[in-house]
């Protein structure tokens, strides 16, 4: 009978791809009369009960059959507890509540998104890559503050873009304006850096001689191949009616001299004080890496004065050291951290840092050395077995007041950090390391502690307890590694491997409060260990990811070879697709913004068929 069935499905099927509306028929949805819908309710119950969590979420969206054959309390109670969330308490709820409860958790979860997240690509009008932009995230203690992005067009011009809740929009065009001594000169944009705390934007540029395009005298040897860097910063500045904003006549200059022939910049950074990091390499050294903290002269940068020789500090490892406690010479990134006091150093594609060294002046003769990134994780339920661990910085933190303990005779408070820690003593033995969400506690007195939450203080702490494996997490192979994002709530983390974007939803809250075996499904906890394991979800692949940045929990963009992109992974998402160019509202100053509709607004609902 199954078997006349499925013949009878695929004749019709056949039969629709010989008609002249072929294309048409294919988009359309399944006819009312088709043999599929006039199965009994008991198999399509069947077919949903084998579903997986993904496929039957996204069922209940496309056909009316699955939405009747999901009342079965028994198919919901067994969805409902492959996805991670407390178990308590289902057994009390009605079949409308767990079904509810269900599709709440799905969407949370991610369930199905590479299927039904809105996908929007923004191809750059003049082909301009985008491949070497930066994404600058928003600043929470702005409350207008909204995430950016810089990218660079025709070699020395910068656009930068809002990245909106519903739009992308056009902000401003910076021009690097050329030095008195730099007239003749060409300019190739190599890096760019902005500042977490101010947001202030660093260039690092190559600038030449074009001996073709002048007329002044004899070709001298070597002349048209020596590069000279630069390095530009773009502060913001505030007006009441614009609010922050950059202009290219608040530009600071300063020479990048010293460097050996035929080295090149691969990393920067930007403190928001005006210091700089640059990471050099040279091609006969590949395992060495040369790190110079670039000073700020502050009189001379309140003036957006010309600095043409700034202080200059080289930072490596002092000699006579025990090698097992300091780095291996291979940098490729760098980044400021905790108000500018210490420096993280990243391997080439890692996304956690391996090293890391206090900073200080770079008028200073000597800089502190450089430090192993090196915690260790605690199997709670495994004795006293700790692995070593790489600790990134924390993602999440919760601060609980007011708290009595059995060691105290006063109420303390208590902070906990989650992050992600990646294993060093299994990278040797694989390619693809454990990654875990970690965490971490600190304790303070009541009567010390301003009830603040500082992320970064966490990193400072040695012992960490894992809480959930990203199960399906791999490390990059080529050039660009695994690039890593953090939604700012930390509810969602997402890993691209060249084009293949994995993404990982939790609550934060949860698994703050430790109850992980009422949290992962019985099929996802490690009793013996005491820690879950979260499935990935894949979304659709848009072209080779270079760069990533959650702007809110459920919207996740992405720089690729193809150009700009956009998940959206909010509820009111049904996999729309939609093409635009990445200046399509570049509106001039003068122009009028009319209100922007949100897509929420302008959908209408898709009746359940």
């Amino acid at each position: 009978m199954i078997h006349e069935i499925i013949s009878d499905i695929f004749e019709e099927d056949s039969s629709s791809t010989t008609n002249a509306d072929s294309e048409a028929e294919r988009s359309a949805e399944i006819q009312q009369e088709s043999t599929l819908l006039k199965l009994p309710l008991e198999v399509f119950q069947t077919i949903t009960w084998h579903m997986d969590v993904g496929t039957f979420f996204a069922s209940l969206l496309t056909c009316q059959h699955f939405l009747a054959a999901a009342q079965s309390k028994s198919t919901l109670f067994k969805h409902v507890n492959n996805i991670p969330g407390l178990r308590l308490g289902l057994d009390d709820l009605s079949n409308a509540d767990l079904l509810l409860r269900f599709r709440k958790r799905a969407a949370e979860s991610g369930c199905a998104a590479g299927v039904l997240s809105d996908v929007t690509k923004f191809s750059s009008a003049s082909r301009t890559p985008v491949s070497h932009a930066v994404f600058s995230p928003a600043i929470p203690s702005e409350p207008r503050s909204i995430a950016q992005l810089v990218t660079v067009h025709g070699g020395s011009m910068i656009q930068i873009y809002d990245l909106g809740k519903d739009h992308v929009r056009h902000k401003t065009e910076l021009h690097i304006e050329p030095a008195v001594d730099e007239d003749g000169y060409r300019m190739k944009i190599v890096k760019m850096a902005i500042a977490s705390g101010s947001r202030d934007l660093a260039v690092l540029y190559q600038s030449w001689y074009g001996v073709r395009d002048t007329c002044i005298g004899p070709h001298e040897p070597g002349m048209s191949n020596d590069y000279i860097y630069k390095l530009v910063t773009f502060h913001r500045v505030s007006a009441k009616l614009k609010g922050y904003f950059y202009s290219s006549t608040q530009q600071e200059r300063r020479d990048v001299s010293n460097f050996e022939q035929g080295e090149e910049p691969v990393g920067l950074a930007l403190a928001s004080n005006g210091n700089a990091c640059i990471a050099w390499k040279h091609p006969s050294r590949q395992s060495e890496t040369k790190v110079w903290l670039v000073g700020r002269d502050a009189k001379l940068m309140e003036a957006c004065a010309y600095d043409p020789n700034p202080d200059v500090l080289e930072i490596s490892d002092p000699p006579g050291l025990p090698a097992s406690r300091y780095k291996e010479r291979l940098i490729f990134n760098v980044q400021f951290v905790d108000n500018n006091t210490k420096l993280n150093f990243y391997k080439p594609g890692h996304p956690i840092h391996s090293w890391f060294t206090p900073t200080c002046n770079p008028s200073e003769s000597e800089c502190a050395p450089i430090f192993a990134n090196c915690a260790y994780i605690n199997h709670e339920n495994n004795g006293f077995a700790y692995e070593e661990f790489a600790i990134g910085m924390p993602i999440h933190a919760s601060h609980s007041d007011n708290i009595t303990v059995n060691w105290s005779c006063t109420p303390i408070c208590q902070t906990s950090y989650l992050a992600l820690g990646v294993s060093r003593d299994r990278r040797e033995e694989s390619n693809h390391p454990d990654v875990y969400i970690v965490q971490a506690h600190t304790t303070l007195a009541r009567s010390h502690c301003n009830h603040g939450i500082d992320l970064e203080g966490g990193r400072k702490l040695h012992v960490w307890k894992a809480l959930a494996l990203l199960a399906g997490y791999r490390e990059g192979t080529s050039s660009l590694g695994t690039v890593v994002a953090v939604s700012p709530g930390g509810s969602r983390i997402a890993a691209a491997t060249w084009s293949r974007v994995l993404v990982w939803s939790f609550n934060p809250r949860l698994l703050h409060q430790g109850e992980l075996q009422h949290y992962f499904p019985v099929r996802d906890y490690n009793s013996r260990k005491g820690f879950g394991r979260l499935r990935p979800t894949l979304l659709s692949s848009e072209g080779v990811v270079h760069s990533m940045l959650w702007t809110n929990e459920t919207q996740l963009y992405a720089t690729t070879d193809q150009g700009l992109v956009k998940w959206d992974m909010g509820h009111w998402s049904d996999g729309e697709r939609e093409e635009l160019s990445l200046a399509y509202d570049a509106w001039p100053d003068t122009a009028v913004a009319a209100p922007v509709t949100s897509r929420a607004q302008r959908r209408r609902p898709v009746p359940f068929r």
